[in-house]
C-alpha cells in the first residue's frame, strides 16, 4: 500500500510539472487542453508561446540583433548542455535509471556508452547558432 501511495504522489508531481511547463511555455495550448475557464482561454489567446515569447519580447524591448542572437544561442545551447549532462550522462550512463525501471534492458551496452549519440549532439551544437541567426533576423527585420 505504501508503494501505491508513493506512486500516486509521483504521478501527481509529474502531472504538476507537465501542466506547469505547458502553462508557462505554451499558454494557449495549456489553457485550451487542460480545461481552463472560457474567459481565461480568451485572454490567453493573445499571449505568445515560448520560444515565440522570446522573440516577441525582443520586438517589444528594442533589443539589437546581437542581443537577440545571443538570447537564442544561450537558450538553445543551454538546453543542449542540459540534455547532454542530465539526460545522457546522469540518467542513462551513471544512474542507469531506465535500466532499473525496465528490467528487460538490463545489461545493454548502450548504457555504458556516453557518446552513443555524439553525432546528433554535435549536429545540434553546430545547427543552433544558425537557427539563432535565422530567429534573430526574423525578430529584428521582419517583425
Amino acid at each position: 500500500m505504501i508503494r501505491t501511495i508513493l506512486l500516486t504522489i509521483l504521478l501527481c508531481a509529474l502531472a504538476t510539472a507537465a501542466m506547469a511547463i505547458f502553462l508557462l511555455m505554451i499558454p494557449k495550448f495549456g489553457a485550451t487542453h487542460f480545461g481552463a475557464p472560457k474567459d481565461i482561454q480568451e485572454m490567453v489567446r493573445e499571449m505568445p508561446d515560448l520560444p515565440i515569447r522570446a522573440g516577441w519580447d525582443t520586438v517589444h524591448t528594442d533589443m539589437n540583433f546581437g542581443q537577440v542572437f545571443l538570447r537564442f544561442v544561450i537558450m538553445l545551447e543551454g538546453y543542449k548542455l542540459y540534455d547532454i549532462v542530465f539526460f545522457d550522462y546522469l540518467m542513462l550512463t551513471k544512474t542507469h535509471f531506465i535500466e532499473k525501471k525496465y528490467s528487460a534492458l538490463k545489461g545493454a551496452k548502450g548504457f555504458d556508452s556516453y557518446g552513443f549519440n555524439a553525432k546528433s549532439q554535435i549536429q545540434d551544437i553546430v545547427l543552433f547558432p544558425l537557427i539563432s541567426v535565422a530567429l534573430a533576423t526574423a525578430c529584428i527585420y521582419v517583425f
